[in-house]
């Protein structure tokens, strides 16, 4: 299937390619269907269907807006800032972590980067003449925004970060695991956006051999401590996370971390 975010040398890249199995998915959706609807209302005849033509006409302007310069552009500052902000989220108040050879290696639920790159692309994408003028409207660009979200994620799955092959997180630290299923909070309509990522802090001193056992050790107490939390706990986490990020973003508003985009 093609993906718009691809891992490659070590990098996030966008490619500007939408799976058209994707868009089947939106527009057999009740908020897809109806956009299109709206559109087919104003589709002239068509010998194949209205509905049809209102589809592929959709379809058409997305891919064409979607590879454009500007719109490419703006996407890709969305992606190299993905990583870049983990160097923020990593002092937010009350995650999980353990100490590694004076080192600090933190649990960063994907629900907190993921919620924070949602608002970011959508955003990005909203003053897109492109894609503010596409028939789809705004169901369309927030559909697009999180599938961007949830490419990018696969894409650092793809690139398989590890103790021994690490992805850059920002300035001082780096992914060395990914967890794709730990469920943070009870699921809700929207993306789950489920697991975590494991950031350890980079010193002055080199990651020798013994240095990558000790956070290979630290990884697998998190493993084994965080789904003894419960419920209750792991909701705390997330609320003590978001109120403090709010204030380490600048954010003029507070999130809603119970609340995702549909």
């Amino acid at each position: 299937m093609k993906t718009p975010v691809r891992s490659s040398r070590g990098g996030l890249q966008y490619s500007g390619r939408i799976a058209r199995e994707a868009f089947a998915e939106w527009a057999e959706s009740a908020e897809g269907n109806a956009a299109i609807a709206r559109l087919a209302a104003r589709t002239g005849f068509s010998f194949f269907g209205k509905m049809r033509a209102a589809r592929q006409q959709m379809w058409r302007e997305l891919t064409a807006a979607a590879r454009g310069d500007s719109v490419a552009a703006a996407v890709q500052r969305e992606i190299d800032a993905y990583l870049a902000r983990f160097d923020t989220f990593v002092f937010a108040d009350g995650l999980p972590a353990v100490m590694v050879d004076l080192r600090r290696l933190i649990v960063v639920p994907r629900l907190l980067v993921h919620g924070e790159s949602y608002r970011r692309l959508e955003l990005a994408l909203h003053v897109q003449p492109a894609i503010g003028g596409l028939a789809g409207g705004e169901s369309l660009r927030k559909w697009l925004s999180v599938m961007l979200v949830d490419s990018i994620a696969a894409a650092v799955n793809d690139a398989g970060p590890s103790i021994r092959h690490p992805l850059p997180a920002g300035d001082g630290w780096i992914v060395i695991g990914v967890d794709e299923q730990f469920e943070w909070q009870i699921p809700f309509d929207g993306p789950t956006w489920h697991g975590h990522y494991f950031v350890l802090e980079l010193t002055r001193r080199p990651l020798t051999r013994a240095v990558r056992t000790a956070a290979a050790d630290g990884l697998a107490q998190l493993q084994t401590g965080l789904p003894t939390l419960s419920y209750v706990h792991r909701t705390e986490v997330i609320r003590q996370a978001v109120l403090s990020l709010d204030v380490l973003f600048g954010a003029k508003s507070k999130r809603r971390p119970l609340s995702r985009p549909a």
